[in-house]
């Protein structure tokens, strides 16, 4: 039976395809199940010829609801592939309501789920080892239990807000976008769904979350009045990206990854070797020898390649540059066609490497129009649609205004039906005037062999002289051309000097030859027109006594009248069909006209024929244009893809890739992976499994992934038993704890690993002492240096607060949330930058703590006049990944008596913070307190830090950049 509301995107009903079911009887229909493990339910999934369809069973078991029916998609091509039962049902029967179905009806689902799981079963065993399942078992595991731990947070967890407003961005879709100032900061995901104040009503999606301030999409367009002005955002449970990530590892443990070889890869760290790099790879932008390295492996690379980019090295520069080379060599059509995928874990990051690619590919982004950046959302298919639909239009015209006479031809209307009409008048009469000439010829054939019978003997004569004549004016002919090319060699050829008298006697001989072959042939040529003429005399003769004939005069007229009004009408013809046939060419479909039958009635009964068929393509062109361009409006989804079809990158998150409808069933021949070094491995599988090469671009000395605090003390508390072994406890920390990239980095050794080791970025100052703490000395710099400054000696500055007295210096925290500030960093950062900015008028503030970020958005406001000059430039270290400015202040914010750092310790997030100027790098802390740290690496790394300040930076005392400021201040005023 159909359901109340059948859903989907064809017009075929229920009945029209239960009809095509029962055509398909005797071959079998060919069948999917899909299940869901956790419910334990199943959907039945048919393919007839045109259609798929999805039933669900009635909870009865005794047949099947018809939930949708729609066309082929990507995704039912390559599932077929997969695999599929094939139903062999003598009859189906569609019901009106489920009380209608026949007792005793049975819809044998258990049968088909068991012969499901037994064709899965064996495609999978054959294709997976004891060590991958294994491994899958791990991740599945470890999936599993971090969507059950965020359950139980979310359960407990309300998100207190203290502010609202309508947000200023543009709204792109029929929902309100509002903005929530936090009471205090938490992670929450961009995606997350949430509910205000357990309102089922006020319901949406984060689109954003940076420090305190959420943007909320809502499901609906909600009256601002009734969101209240303070209250609580509620977490929903989502299981969106656990069911991406689990479909993942399913895709490998079912062994139908694009590449066959992603699981040995992921599992046992066997990639497949890499040919030669194509040193002869030409970049279109100049690329220095890391980068151009990378490029010409990338080119090369039949399963995974690695770049491990540090900051400044260019690495967005080489992704564009080798998506670029992927979509010339599809439109070089070597290796087939080729689709890139461009991803990573945030929206920000993906947003950021299409910016250089959009100029020179075909890009569509796919996601949320309201979490991307304004460029990025040009590129979504949902605008482009809009631009193509206007194209379509607008390029159409010309050809619709082309066709526009042949509208209606053969209906009612149509400007070329009277130009049709005419013309076959003109032709009838052209018909009928050829007749009457035939028939006079008929006739007039008895009277002329009556009056030539007398002279036949003359005419006979006559003609076998002009035989003969031609005869000889033949070979007459012939021995002139021969003369000639006679004379042609002799004067073309080349003889010595000694010879040359000789050679001009032949050459005038050969020319006196010609000439008496010329005179010869002419007298020939002479003879015979006269013989000609003494023929035709003769001929005419005959003619004229037939027109003196009583009878055979009047048939001559006659015929000569008929054949005139046959010529007229022929060139009436002629003119009507003219412009007729320039409209058909205008609108490319001009019949073929063979030349040289414009008198002749039968040639023009066949130009007839050919402008009629020319006039029926004409209208049925303009018929098919009509209806296409007026489903244009509602053809939005069938553009769109269309234009994913076509596209030469795709670029969507990590995440997105899986559950963003418009790229369901499609797959990547190259996926270009960013910030890899921050995607946990289950986020990674996502877009890897869709992908047949893949380049990861990331840098693990930079920021992790997000580590749930839950799941690493989870982790951390396997013991090994029955169910777990040493190894599996081992494999299962290890991948919570690091990313894939970093992993995979370790492992698979430097055939398929590429450094970029050319920082262009930073000041050399910075960059050495980043490049020996963090990248063992690797780094080179191109930087053009830094011009003087107003206020420090060094690109590498800190402004040491340990000359201040404890209770002046040492860190608080709020009675609230426990969070972390310092008070006298604030007032010095905000100083600092009121007094000295204005020489650096590009710059941030990152901080490691939200609350440090309050006192300091507070402090900043007050001091710099207002929030536009600070909201986007202070945020924490996570804000400010990927970013970079001329100006970057950090501030440690801990001081303490016991050297406690907290997560400072975490030295990948001070390489974030460190590495994001370009021209001047201030840090702000407590030396006393850093350098007694009671983590050793941190330790070591502020030892060294204190050596590059004592040699080649600047260190200063917070006492004298007070002075020095509050001097400015008052030169100032």
């Amino acid at each position: 039976m159909a359901s109340a509301r059948v859903q989907g995107d064809d017009d075929l009903d229920p009945q029209g395809f239960v009809n095509q079911l029962g055509r398909m009887a005797d071959s079998g229909i060919p069948a999917r199940l899909e299940t869901n493990g956790e419910q334990g339910s199943a959907t039945l999934r048919l393919y007839t010829d045109t259609h798929i369809a999805l039933l669900r069973p009635t909870g009865r078991d005794d047949g099947y609801i018809l939930v949708h029916v729609g066309r082929w998609s990507f995704r039912d091509h390559r599932s077929l592939v997969e695999g599929f039962l094939r139903l062999h049902c003598p009859r189906w029967t569609l019901h009106p309501h489920i009380k209608n179905i026949s007792a005793g009806s049975r819809n044998h689902i258990g049968i088909l789920t068991d012969a499901w799981a037994a064709l899965r079963t064996s495609a999978s065993a054959a294709r997976v080892s004891d060590r991958h399942q294994e491994y899958l078992d791990t991740v599945e595991r470890i999936i599993r239990r971090t969507r059950d731990l965020e359950r139980e947070r979310l359960a407990a967890a309300r998100i207190l807000y203290r502010a609202r407003r309508a947000t200023r961005e543009q709204r792109y879709s029929a929902r309100g976008v509002y903005e929530f100032r936090l009471v205090e900061g938490c992670q929450i995901a961009e995606g997350t769904q949430i509910q205000v104040n357990d309102d089922r009503d006020l319901r949406g999606v984060i689109l954003r979350a940076e420090n305190l301030d959420v943007t909320v999409r809502f499901d609906g367009v909600p009256d601002f009045a009734r969101i209240p002005a303070q209250g609580a955002l509620t977490v929903l449970p989502s299981d969106v990206v656990y069911r991406a990530q689990l479909d993942a590892v399913a895709t490998l443990r079912d062994g139908a990854a694009v590449n066959p070889r992603l699981l040995a890869m992921l599992a046992e760290h066997r990639v497949l070797r890499a040919s030669p790099p194509d040193r002869s790879a030409t970049p279109g932008r100049p690329l220095d020898d890391g980068q151009l390295d990378a490029y010409q492996r990338a080119r090369g690379e039949p399963d995974l390649l690695l770049v491990l980019g540090p900051p400044g090295t260019g690495k967005t520069w080489t992704i564009t540059e080798m998506a670029v080379a992927e979509a010339a060599a599809a439109r070089a059509g070597t290796g087939g066609p080729r689709r890139v995928l461009v991803t990573s874990q945030s929206n920000r990051a993906v947003d950021n490497v299409l910016k250089g690619l959009a100029s020179q590919l075909r890009c569509v982004r796919v996601g949320n129009p309201e979490a991307l950046t304004g460029a990025a959302r040009e590129l979504t298919a949902e605008v482009q649609v809009e631009a193509l639909k206007d194209d379509i239009v607008r390029q159409t015209e010309p050809i619709v205004s082309a066709l526009a006479p042949f509208v209606g031809v053969g209906d009612s209307g149509g400007a070329a039906r009277a130009q049709l009409a005419l013309l076959r008048g003109h032709l009838d009469e052209a018909r009928q005037a050829d007749r009457a000439v035939h028939r006079r010829d008929a006739e007039l054939d008895g009277i002329t062999r009556r009056v030539r019978a007398p002279h036949e003997a003359e005419i006979a004569a006559a003609q076998a002289q002009v035989d003969r004549l031609e005869a000889a004016a033949s070979k007459q002919r012939d021995g002139r051309a021969r003369a000639w090319r006679r004379l042609e060699a002799a004067a073309g050829r080349q003889v010595p000097r000694w010879w040359a008298v000789i050679h001009r006697r032949s050459v005038d001989r050969r020319r006196r030859a010609l000439q008496a072959a010329d005179a010869r042939a002419d007298a020939a040529e002479r003879e015979l027109a006269a013989a000609r003429a003494e023929h035709d005399g003769v001929l005419e003769r005959v003619t004229l006594l037939v027109a003196q004939d009583g009878a055979g005069g009047g048939l001559l007229a006659e015929r000569e009248y008929e054949w005139g009004r046959r010529e007229r009408a022929l060139a009436q013809a002629a003119r009507t069909a003219e412009p007729l046939r320039a409209e058909l060419e205008l609108a490319g479909c001009g019949p073929a006209l063979p030349d040289g039958e414009a008198d002749d009635v039968a040639g023009w009964q066949r130009r007839e024929r050919s402008l009629l068929d020319a006039v029926e393509l004409a209208r049925t062109r303009a018929s098919l244009l009509d209806e296409w361009r007026g489903r244009i409006p509602t053809a939005d989804e069938e553009l769109k893809h269309e234009l994913v079809g076509y596209a030469d990158v795709i670029a969507a998150t990590c995440i997105g890739v899986a559950t963003k409808k418009l790229l369901s069933g499609l797959d990547f021949d190259f996926a270009i992976v960013d910030e890899a070094g921050q995607i946990a491995l289950p986020d990674l599988l996502v877009p890897l499994v869709r992908a047949r090469r893949a380049v990861l671009v990331g840098d693990h000395k930079q920021l992790p992934p997000y580590l749930d605090n839950d799941v690493a003390q989870w982790a951390q508390a396997l013991v090994p038993g029955a169910e777990l072994s040493a190894p599996a406890i081992a494999e299962t920390q290890d991948i919570v704890g690091r990313s894939e990239f970093e992993r995979l980095f370790e492992r698979i050794g430097p055939e398929h690993g590429v450094t970029l080791t050319t920082q262009r970025r930073m000041p050399a100052t910075v960059a050495t002492f980043i490049s020996r703490a963090f990248y063992g000395g690797a780094l080179a710099t191109d930087h053009p240096g830094t011009g003087p400054d107003p206020l420090f000696r060094s690109p590498l500055a800190f402004i040491d607060t340990s000359d201040q007295p404890p209770a002046r210096r040492f860190e608080t925290r709020a009675e609230a949330n426990g969070g972390i500030s310092n008070r006298l960093e604030a007032e010095l950062i905000a100083g600092l930058l009121a007094g000295y900015a204005g020489h650096h008028r590009d710059w941030a503030v990152i901080v490691p703590y939200r609350e440090q970020v309050r006192l300091l958005r507070q402090t900043l406001i007050r001091r710099l006049g207002g929030p536009e000059a600070v909201e986007d430039n202070i945020g924490t270290v996570d804000a400010f990944q990927g970013n970079e400015r001329d100006l970057i202040i950090y501030g440690f914010t801990r001081s303490n008596r016991s050297g406690t750092v907290g997560f400072l310790s975490e030295l990948r997030r001070l390489n974030v913070a460190m590495t994001r100027t370009r021209q001047q790098l201030v840090l702000v802390g407590d030396l006393d307190t850093l350098g007694r740290s009671q983590d050793d690496g941190f330790r070591d790394l502020v030892e060294e830090l204190r050596t590059a300040l004592s040699t080649v930076g600047d260190l200063r005392g917070s006492r004298e950049i007070g002075n020095w400021l509050r001097e400015a201040a008052g030169s100032a005023r």
